[in-house]
C-alpha cells in the first residue's frame, strides 16, 4: 500500500507542488491572520458590551439614587419645619403621616433629640410622647355619687340601681370626659344585669358622641366600646353583627387609628382575632363574605406585627449606631445613609439632622426606614423596565448576603458578565448583567464579520483542494492496483493453458504418445486451450478497441434461433470443462434480428464462462430465448454462488471483481461482464441481472427486433 502511495505521489508531484504553493500555504497563512483578526474583533466586541452593561447599570443606579435623593429632600424639608424645633408632637405626627401617604418608599419614620429615647409618631400615643396622663377633676358631689354607684354595683350587685346613679351623674356633668366615662359605667352595668340591648345602645352612644375620649386608665374609650358592643351581640345571638363589628375593629387596629403602644396593639388584636376565630367556627358565618375579609386582615396583622418588631430592632440595633455613623461618615452633610443586616432583612435608613438653634448638644435626627418591598417591587422594577436592554442580556440583582431580588443568575462560563455594586453599598445590592449570544460568546456578530467569511472561504477552498488531491492520489493508487491485479489475472489466465499445452507438446515430442486415440485427445486439449487463449486475447483486444472508440460492429440480419444453437454447440466443443450441462429452451416464431454475430457470440461465451467459474458444485446452465413485444430476450441462468445485492451494479464495471471472486480464489481479468455490457449496448439493447444469494444468477439480454443501426 505504502509503495503504491509513493508511486502515486511521485507521478502527481507537480500537481501536489502547485496545490501547496497556490492553495495550501496561502490558505493557511490567511486563515491564521483571519483567526487573529477575529480574536481582536471578539475582544473589541467584549469591551463594547461590557461598557454598555456598565452604562445600563449606572442608569439603574441613577434611577434608584434619584428616589433616595428625593426622599432625603423631603426629610430635610420636614426637619426644617418649626414643629420639630418647637417639639409640637401632634403637628409632627400629621407631617410624618402626610409623608408616608405621599411616598410609599417611606416605611417607619422616627426622630430623636440628643440622647433622648427615639419617637415613632405613627406608632405611639401622644400620651406616651408627652409622658403626661390627662387628669379629669371630680368634685365632691360626683365623688359621693360614684361611691354610692360602686357600692350598688360591687357590694350589693344592684346593677340597675348603679345604672340609675351613673346615669344621673351623666346628666348632671358638662365635661365630655366625665359624661363618656359615666356612660361607659352605665353600659357595663346593663351587661351585668343582662340588658344587652340597652348596653348595646349605650356603647353605640359612646362611639358616636365621644370617639376621642379615654378611660380612667388612658385607653381609647371608643375601642373599648366597640369590643363590648360585639360582646353584647354575641350574648344576644347576633353572631353576624358581632363578626362584622370585630372585623371593623381589627381593621382599625391594623391601621393604628387609636395610636396604641406595641403591647396594647398586640393585646387588643389578639382578643379580636381569638373571638373571630371562634365565631367563624359557625358554618353560617364561615360561608359568608366575612371569611375572606378576615383572612386578608390576618395577613395585614402579621405585617403590622412585623412593623412593631422592626421598631424594636431599630431601637436596639440602629439608634445606638446612628450618632457614631453620622460623625464618621457625614460630618459635613445634613443627610446620610445607613444600612445594617438584621436577621434576614437589610435595614435601609435615610436620615437628616434636625437643627436646633443655640443648642448643638440637643440637635435631633429625623430618619426613615425604607420600605424594602416597595423599593424592590416598584422602584427597582420601574428602573429596569425604563432602561433599553441589550439583546440577549439577562439581569440578576441580589443582596450582598446572597439573597435573590430579581432575575436569574447566569452560570454559563462563556457569558460576558459585569457586576456592579451600589455606591457606599447603599442599598447593599449586587447588580449583575450577563450577555449570552444565541449559542454563546463565540457568535457575537461573527456572521457579519468579513474575516469570518474570509476564513470560511479559505477553508472551503482548502478542503476542496485537499479532497481533489486526495481523490487524484487515490485514483492513481486504484489504477496502479487495477493494473497490478489485471496483469496478475491475465498472467494466470495465460499461464494455465500454456502450461497444459507445453506439457502435452513435450510428451508428443518425446514420443511418449504412441496410441492414435491418445494422440487425438492431446491434440483436442491443445486446440481447446488455444481457443481459450484466442478468446482471452480477443476480449482484451476488443475491450481496448472499445475504450479507444475504434470498435466497429458488422451488423447483419441473423436468424437468432439458429445462431444461438450454433453458438452453444461451439462453446461446448471449446469448453475445457466437460461437466458443464447447458439446457436450451427456445420459443417458437422468434424473428430474425440485426446483430454482429462474432461480438454477440463473444458476449454469450463470457456469460457461460462466468457460469462455469462461479458454479463450484452443480455446473448447470439454462439458456432461454423468447420474445417480448418488440424485443428478443436471451436469458442465461446458472446454479452458482449468486451475487450480493450491493454488487449487482458494480459487476459491469471494468476490472471489478466481486467479493466471491476473492473469497473462492476465482481467477479472471475483470473485463468479461464489462465487455458484455458494451456489446449489448452497442446493439441498442440492455443487460440486467437477478440473483438469489447462494442459489442462482440470471443474466437477461434484451435486444430490439426492428433496429437496423
Amino acid at each position: 500500500m505504502f509503495q503504491g502511495l509513493k508511486i502515486a505521489v511521485r507521478r502527481q508531484k507537480k500537481i501536489l507542488a502547485i496545490f501547496a504553493i497556490a492553495i495550501f500555504l496561502p490558505s493557511v497563512s490567511l486563515s491564521i491572520f483571519g483567526i487573529k483578526a477575529l480574536r481582536n474583533e471578539k475582544f473589541r466586541l467584549t469591551k463594547q458590551i461590557e461598557n454598555e452593561q456598565l452604562q445600563i447599570a449606572d442608569n439603574i443606579k441613577g434611577k434608584i439614587d434619584a428616589e433616595f435623593s428625593e426622599m432625603e429632600t423631603r426629610l430635610e424639608n420636614l426637619a426644617n419645619n418649626p414643629s420639630f424645633h418647637q417639639r409640637d408632637y401632634p403637628d409632627i405626627k400629621d407631617l410624618i403621616k402626610g409623608l408616608t401617604e405621599k411616598d410609599s418608599l417611606a416605611g417607619i419614620v422616627f426622630f430623636l433629640y440628643g440622647n433622648e429615647e427615639p419617637i415613632f409618631p405613627l406608632f405611639q400615643t401622644l400620651f406616651e410622647i408627652d409622658s403626661v396622663d390627662p387628669v379629669v377633676a371630680y368634685d365632691s358631689h360626683l365623688k359621693h355619687q360614684l361611691k354610692n354607684a360602686e357600692d350598688a354595683e360591687y357590694i350589693r350587685n344592684e346593677y340597675l340601681e348603679a345604672v340609675s346613679i351613673y346615669n344621673e351623674a351623666f346628666l348632671q356633668s358638662t365635661n365630655n370626659s366625665i359624661k363618656a366615662r359615666m356612660l361607659n359605667h352605665v353600659a357595663r352595668n346593663f351587661m351585668k344585669a343582662g340588658e344587652f340591648s340597652r348596653a348595646t345602645a349605650a356603647y353605640s352612644q359612646i362611639i358616636n358622641d365621644f370617639p376621642n375620649e379615654r378611660t380612667e386608665s388612658g385607653l381609647p374609650l371608643e375601642l373599648h366600646a366597640e369590643l363590648q358592643k360585639s360582646e353584647c351581640h354575641i350574648s344576644l345571638g347576633d353572631i353576624f353583627s358581632a363578626a362584622k363589628g370585630d372585623l371593623n375593629v381589627l381593621e382599625e387596629l391594623i391601621v393604628n387609628r387609636w395610636t396604641l403602644s406595641e403591647s396594647q396593639f398586640k393585646i387588643y388584636s389578639s382578643i379580636v382575632i381569638e373571638r373571630l376565630t371562634v365565631l367563624f367556627l359557625d358554618s353560617a358565618v364561615r360561608s359568608s363574605e366575612y371569611i375572606s375579609q378576615f383572612e386578608q386582615l390576618q395577613k395585614q396583622y402579621q405585617f403590622q406585627t412585623g412593623q412593631w418588631q422592626a421598631i424594636s430592632n431599630i431601637k436596639s440595633n440602629i439608634i445606638p449606631e446612628l450618632p457614631d455613623h453620622l460623625q464618621t461618615n457625614s460630618p459635613s452633610s445634613s443627610s446620610f445613609e445607613f444600612s445594617k443586616r438584621i436577621g434576614n432583612e437589610d435595614y435601609l435608613i435615610l436620615a437628616v439632622m434636625i437643627p436646633v438653634q443655640n443648642q448643638p448638644n440637643k440637635a435631633g435626627i429625623l430618619g426613615v426606614k425604607l420600605n424594602n418591598h416597595f423599593l424592590q417591587e416598584n422602584i427597582l422594577n420601574s428602573a429596569v423596565e425604563e432602561i433599553q436592554p441589550l439583546e440577549n442580556t439577562s439581569y440578576y440583582i441580589s443582596t450582598l448576603s446572597g439573597d435573590s431580588i430579581k432575575g436569574t443568575k447566569n452560570n454559563m462560563q462563556d457569558a460576558i458578565t459585569t457586576t456592579v455594586l451600589f455606591d457606599n453599598n447603599f442599598p447593599p445590592w449586587s447588580l449583575e448583567l450577563s450577555y449570552v449570544g444565541p449559542k454563546g460568546l463565540g457568535e457575537i456578530n461573527i456572521f457579519t464579520n468579513f474575516y469570518f467569511w474570509t476564513i470560511i472561504t479559505l477553508i472551503i477552498i482548502l478542503v476542496f483542494g485537499t479532497a481533489m488531491i486526495t481523490r487524484i492520489v487515490n485514483h492513481e493508487m486504484e489504477i496502479l492496483k487495477i493494473k497490478s491485479d489485471f496483469v496478475s489475472s491475465v498472467s494466470h489466465e495465460f499461464k494455465t493453458p500454456l502450461t497444459s499445452m507445453k506439457s502435452l507438446t513435450e510428451r508428443i515430442e518425446k514420443g511418449k504418445v504412441i496410441q492414435p486415440a491418445k494422440m487425438k485427445q492431446y491434440i483436442a486439449i491443445i486446440s481447446r486451450d488455444i481457443d481459450k487463449l484466442i478468446r482471452l486475447v480477443s476480449n482484451i483486444l476488443n475491450f481496448s478497441q472499445i475504450e479507444a472508440g475504434k470498435k466497429v460492429y458488422k451488423l447483419g440480419k441473423t436468424d437468432i434461433t439458429t445462431w444461438i444453437k450454433m453458438a452453444i454447440t461451439t462453446y461446448k466443443k471449446e469448453s475445457i470443462d466437460s461437466e458443464l450441462n447447458i439446457h436450451i429452451q427456445i420459443e417458437n416464431d422468434i424473428p430474425a434480428i440485426h446483430i454482429d454475430k462474432d461480438a454477440m457470440e463473444q458476449a454469450i461465451f463470457n456469460l457461460l464462462d462466468n457460469a462455469v467459474k462461479f458454479s463450484p458444485g452443480d455446473k448447470k446452465a439454462e439458456v432461454t430465448l423468447e420474445r417480448n413485444h418488440n424485443s428478443v430476450i436471451i436469458k442465461i441462468k446458472d446454479r452458482g454462488l449468486g451475487i450480493e445485492d450491493d454488487e449487482k451494479d458494480k459487476i459491469f464495471e471494468k476490472f471489478y471483481r466481486g467479493n466471491r471472486s476473492v473469497k473462492y480464489s476465482i481467477k479472471g481479468t475483470g473485463l468479461g461482464l464489462a465487455l458484455v455490457k458494451y456489446i449489448v449496448e452497442a446493439h441498442n439493447g440492455h443487460i440486467d441481472v437477478e440473483s438469489e444469494r447462494g442459489w442462482n444468477t440470471v443474466f437477461t439480454i434484451t435486444l430490439p427486433i426492428s433496429d437496423h443501426n
